[in-house]
């Protein structure tokens, strides 16, 4: 039998945080409200005695995250933290195989459920694409 490598969660004391980010131009019109920018949801493991813990530990995180840069067309962007998404706790022992995230997508038809799935190829073609475009 293989051993795998575990660690506990008999404290309950781990969490997935999606800390939200957003991207655009330093300078931009901030009373246009409509205006498109690149936006990211990224999770993130957490470690905190309490949800309250955490939450504070992902916002500490996630604005640390700020800064500035020129891109391609010498436009000076600015990346900024824009709050927390989610705060999930983790029930179960952190291993090869656990569950870490659930989505509770309501009672919905057949036929939507049917369509959630992608095919591998699929994923690996999104897997790549998004690769390619933070490169």
């Amino acid at each position: 039998m293989k051993i795998q490598e575990k660690i506990s969660n008999k404290k309950g004391n781990w969490y997935i945080v999606e800390i939200i980010e957003k991207c655009e131009p330093v300078d931009r019109n901030e009373k246009q409200d409509l205006r498109r920018v690149t936006t990211w949801g990224n999770h993130h493991l957490i470690k905190a005695d309490s949800p309250e813990k955490a939450f504070d530990k992902a916002v500490k995180l996630g604005k640390e995250k700020n800064y500035n840069f020129i891109n391609s067309d010498k436009i000076e962007m600015e990346s900024i933290f824009v709050g927390i998404g989610e705060l999930l706790p983790i029930y179960e022992d952190i291993e090869d195989g656990a569950e870490l995230m659930w989505t509770d997508y309501g009672f919905i038809s057949n036929r939507r459920t049917m369509k959630m799935p992608y095919e591998k190829r699929e994923l690996m073609e999104l897997i790549k694409q998004k690769r390619n475009k933070k490169l």
